[in-house]
Order: structure tokens, then sequence, then C-alpha cells
């Protein structure tokens, strides 16, 4: 999965309480568009993830989703709400690994009791407006250190807008992988000529289209896939080809080096059977002829 630093937890009972016109259907997808469209990704989540405890605090202090820890997490329109949801916040609180905002104000409990839910969330749950919610939370963001990834563009999809990254930039994975693309001026790929910085471990590649390294605890690749490379450095593994190839490359459980080739024929380069003698070929697919 993609790195999404920051949780929109949008009050299920709010998006759905028809009765309520001001928040009914509002998911807070708007403040998810504006971090998404700064290359802050976010993901838009119900709280009653929270309720059935797929959305908890990990051992390191921060409220997580699956694999993915979040450093920001906003809590969007908590009226009607079910009061261990204050619970669950507080202890985030105490855990203090994830940065607290919320949108709205939380008089009603989900039994449509009155309810003191501003007081019952933690005091470092800052409330913020809509409009300011985004550009507050990537502040913070900027100031912890945390990159962004490829802005992204409202493009139409059916009857709604959603975010799309651009065609050219980078982003990462949960588990460290870092993909850059290039497809601005060609659909199947510009060239990729740079060399850029992971955990202070400089990695060039020279491709076409796409490129990704995911590195070890050591700053040594692990895992590397690229379209049309010639070229490749990064610590202790150099590749220099005369031809360029699509490629895959990765350590296996074991720790020994597996490989992919697509479109490759004739003998192996040298500088890849020195790496490993593990090598799958793949066929080119056949171009579509429109019929």
């Amino acid at each position: 999965p993609i790195d999404c630093p920051v949780a929109v937890v949008f009050g299920h009972p709010a998006a759905l309480n028809w009765a309520d016109s001001a928040n009914f259907a509002d998911t807070g997808m708007r403040v998810a568009d504006e971090l998404w469209k700064e290359g802050f990704y976010a993901d838009l989540i119900p709280s009653s993830e929270i309720t059935s405890g797929a959305l908890h605090v990990s051992p390191n202090g921060k409220i997580q989703y699956g694999p993915q820890e979040y450093e920001a997490v906003v809590f969007y329109h908590p009226q009607y709400e079910k009061r261990a949801v204050a619970s669950f916040f507080t202890r985030a609180a105490e855990g203090g690994g994830t940065a607290l905002w919320r949108v709205g104000d939380w008089s009603v409990d989900f039994e449509g009791g009155s309810f003191d839910g501003n007081a019952a969330l933690p005091a470092n749950m800052k409330a913020l407006s809509a409009g300011k919610c985004a550009g507050t939370v990537i502040a913070y963001l900027r100031e912890k250190g945390v990159s962004p990834q490829t802005p992204c563009t409202a493009r139409r999809r059916g009857f709604e807008d959603i975010m799309v990254p651009n065609p050219a930039g980078s982003c990462r994975l949960i588990d460290g992988t870092v993909i850059i693309i290039s497809a601005e001026k060609t659909i199947t790929g510009d060239p990729i000529r740079q060399t850029f910085t992971i955990g202070g471990r400089e990695v060039f590649f020279d491709a076409v289209g796409v490129a990704a390294v995911r590195l070890d605890k050591s700053g040594n690749p692990e895992a590397i896939a690229a379209g049309g490379m010639k070229s490749f450095r990064c610590g202790d593994m150099s590749i220099e080809l005369a031809e360029p190839v699509d490629l895959a490359l990765w350590r296996d459980s074991s720790g020994e080096w597996q490989g992919i080739l697509q479109g490759h024929s004739g003998p192996l380069p040298e500088a890849l059977t020195k790496i490993t003698q593990n090598w799958t070929r793949l066929r080119l697919p056949e171009v579509y002829n429109g019929e």
C-alpha cells in the first residue's frame, strides 16, 4: 500500500443521518482531497472502524489501520458518535505518537442523548474549521519532516472528481519502496536519469517510465524494478548495461537474489549474471491491433 501519513476519520453516524441536512453524506472528502492535492496522501476511514477494533493504537503510540501508522488524524464531524470513540482518542493522545484534530462539535451521542463530546475528547485534539484543516495538518507534517509525494489534480471519473497523481513524480510505499514515474510527455514513459536520496543514501537510475527501489536497514538495495533500465547505482550495487532492459530484482526470504527480465533475447549481460543466476524471462505482450 502507498504511504498515507494522514487519516481523515469521518463520523459514520453523522454522515448517514439524513435528518441532519448539514452533515448528511459529508464524509470529509474535501479535506482529504486538499491533502492529496498537495502530495500529503490521506486515508478516508469511517469511525465505525474504531468500534470494530480495526483502527487501534499501535505499540509505538500511534493510531494504526492495517500496516499504516499515522502522523496525523482528523476526526471529522463527531456528532451522534458512540461514547467509546472518545475513550479511543483519549488513549491515542496518551500514546502521543499521532497529532489529533477535530472538525465539528459533538453535543449528542449515538443514543440521541445530550453529551459534551468536545470535553470528553482529549484536550490536545484541537478544533479546526473544515476550510483551515488541510493547511494546518500540512504545516504540521512539514515541521515534522514528512516529505510530500507527487501532487494530485482533480479529474472527472464517472459522476465525480477524484484526485489523481500527476504523471511525473515520486511516491513511497509503506514498506519503504520509493517509486519514480515519468510519463508527462509520452504515455509509454519518458527518460528517468536522476539521483535521489532515501534515508541519507543516494540512488541513481537511468531508465524509462518507471523506476523503483527498496533499501534494507543498512541502506543497500533489497528490491529494484525499472523499465528500459541501462544504469543503477546504490550502496554496494552497481549495474551498467549496454542495452536497456525491463527488469525486477529482489531478495527472497532466504536472502538470495531473484530476477525477472521482460522482452530480452540472447545471452544475459554479465552485469546481471554476476548478481544472480536465478533469472526468469517474460515475453513482451502482443500489441493490441484494435480489433
